[in-house]
């Protein structure tokens, strides 16, 4: 690693990026390297979409910025995409930088709509390291300071059985009918990714959404990762079969710029307009707005939602085929373009250094991956325009890279 001076938060792996073009990025040797993971997660249109490149020099030319208390034609037009797509929500929205603060503005104004401070969430969920956002993501159990009504639940796993998911409603309702007085609003991913890549049922979220009702609180969903047809649809909530009353949605939406999305449900919205007030540097700029209204129409019209849904099915057939060849590889799952694939050794407590050596692995033969879980479980979230022979590739890698081969 060059010399550098960045503060260590987390540690960077080798090699030096220097340059992306479509699925893949390239280091300062010249290797080049399938990225799995469409950068973070946001990418989403490839690296260097020469058509985004196009729509990022015009609005660059035209308005880039305003105040806070001032709006652009853009902003204007991507409110009204919004509510498009966004279904049976209808929603009304705000654009932000980051998913965490797109997540700590939905919770503060939930407790402001309810006029309550609590906050059930996930124990395995994931929302930013933000004070707010970290007092929610993994139950809260790393925030400090501590956050105060915070309640945490179970999530059912992908593969559970009806009466793990009964338990787990059964935890939830209990804990709405002890506190749901002190309670504003359930928040919780759809898909739990950094948790360990969880894929509940849908009739989980079915009754999450009646016993909000029946008790009176706000369910505000976090589509980071799964929101701007990563999974097939605009966002996965219309998969689900639900209306939620706010949606954090970001990374994919910026297409590999700092954009995120609060909307909330129409109805929710005060005829009289809010009374509780937010200002924020980069709301509703006119440069985000612009990539968010371009990414909307190049889904469009290239078919982005349905492609996703025909080459998730791919990826998650060439998974199920490596875990009967590699048997190290096991419990396949996915909706779309977010796929998981367990690791799974006899006597192997700590998958940290088994991990450790598969990417070693892979990124000598030519992939980037990334995983969860301390290192169990490997995720798979690549841009909407990846190719068969490229998921060919990464599952060729997968077989050469396998841990004990």
């Amino acid at each position: 690693m060059k010399e550098n001076y960045l503060i260590p938060i987390v540690p960077f792996h080798e090699p030096v990026l220097v340059r992306g073009e479509g699925s893949y990025v390239y280091d300062e040797e010249g290797k080049k390297l399938l990225d799995l993971n469409s950068g973070q997660f946001c990418t989403v249109l490839g690296h260097s979409n020469k058509d985004l490149i196009k729509e990022i020099t015009r609005i660059s030319e035209t308005l880039v910025h305003t105040s806070s208390g001032m709006i652009s034609e853009e902003v204007v037009e991507v409110s009204k995409k919004i509510h498009e797509i966004s279904g049976n929500m209808e929603a009304y929205s705000i654009l932000l930088s980051t998913g965490a603060e797109s997540v700590e503005f939905a919770l503060r104004y939930a407790k402001h709509l309810k006029g309550r401070n609590g906050i059930v969430c996930f124990q395995k969920g994931y929302h930013g390291l933000t004070l707010g956002t970290q007092s929610v993501t993994f139950g809260g159990v790393y925030a400090a300071p501590e956050v105060s009504h915070i309640f945490s639940v179970p999530i059912p796993d992908t593969f559970a059985e009806k009466e793990e998911v009964d338990n787990c409603l059964a935890v939830l309702e209990k804990t709405l009918a002890e506190h749901g007085k002190e309670i504003a609003g359930v928040l919780m991913e759809p898909i739990v990714s950094v948790g360990g890549m969880i894929f509940p049922v849908k009739e989980y979220f079915t009754e999450v959404r009646r016993l909000c009702d029946e008790y009176d609180v706000l369910l505000i969903l976090d589509e980071c990762q799964t929101g701007f047809g990563r999974t097939g649809s605009w966002f996965y909530y219309e998969q689900l079969g639900i209306v939620p009353d706010m949606v954090a949605c970001a990374k994919g939406i910026g297409l590999g710029y700092p954009v995120s999305l609060v909307m909330f449900r129409n109805g929710l919205v005060p005829k009289e307009g809010m009374t509780m007030t937010h200002y924020s540097s980069h709301q509703n700029d006119g440069f985000a707005a612009a990539i968010v209204n371009f990414g909307i129409q190049y889904i469009k019209e290239h078919n982005l939602l349905e492609r996703a849904t025909e080459i998730g099915i791919y990826f998650l057939e060439k998974l199920k085929e490596l875990e009967k060849t590699c048997p190290v590889y096991t419990k396949a799952r996915g909706h779309g373009l977010m796929l998981g694939l367990d690791l799974q050794l006899k006597g192997v407590d700590n998958y940290r250094p088994v991990y450790q050596e598969l990417t070693e692995k892979s990124t000598k033969e030519g992939v980037l991956l990334q995983g969860t879980n301390g290192g169990q479980i490997l995720r798979f979230l690549p841009d909407y325009l990846i190719q068969k022979e490229d998921i060919d590739f990464c599952v060729e890698v997968l077989k050469k890279a396998a841990p004990g081969v």
